[in-house]
């Protein structure tokens, strides 16, 4: 998963907004019917924009940032992390993917709680409504602004690296 293609969702009626240097915008001002795609996501197209979705070759949904500023959501674009003090791992005990993540955290600076999908409803219903109904463990949230799903290695050392070095 070395290659993401972005989406960079903005309203220009609602606020003036500058756009990253890459990635594919979408103001919903002239082209209303993509809100559609954002609510099944369950990201409000009235208080979460702009917003960044970054997809891999399949079309798989792999990042979700909400409520970006511009360089913010240059950051999400190039794969790193927001400025948080709170990271959660959304994971289950079978998963071994969930398990190298969770070694990944343990070495990093970074501190982190982990949810169990298997044992926590509601904490299983947020990934769900986050991944477009798909139960992706594991899922990292960073801040409630940053969602992401089952990162590659590479997307979760800049990630950790950039939480890191952004004071979280």
């Amino acid at each position: 998963m070395s290659h993401l293609t972005c989406q960079f969702i903005f309203n220009s009626g609602q606020h003036g907004t500058t756009l990253p240097s890459s990635g594919f915008a979408v103001d919903l001002a002239e082209d209303p019917h993509s809100a559609h795609q954002l609510i099944k996501l369950g990201v409000s197209p009235r208080s979460d924009l702009p917003a960044v979705l970054l997809t891999d070759a399949a079309g798989k949904l792999r990042v979700i940032g909400l409520r970006l500023g511009p360089e913010e959501a240059e950051e999400v674009i190039r794969g790193r992390a927001l400025p948080t003090d709170r990271v959660v791992l959304y994971s289950a005990t079978w998963c071994p993917d969930c398990k190298k993540v969770k070694r990944a955290l343990d070495e990093s600076p970074l501190s982190y709680e982990e949810v169990d999908l298997d044992t926590n409803l509601k904490a299983e219903a947020l990934v769900l409504e986050k991944s477009g109904g798909r139960r992706v463990v594991p899922t990292l949230e960073f801040g409630e602004r940053l969602f992401v799903f089952n990162p590659d290695p590479g997307l979760l050392s800049r990630l950790i690296d950039g939480a890191s070095s952004l004071g979280a």
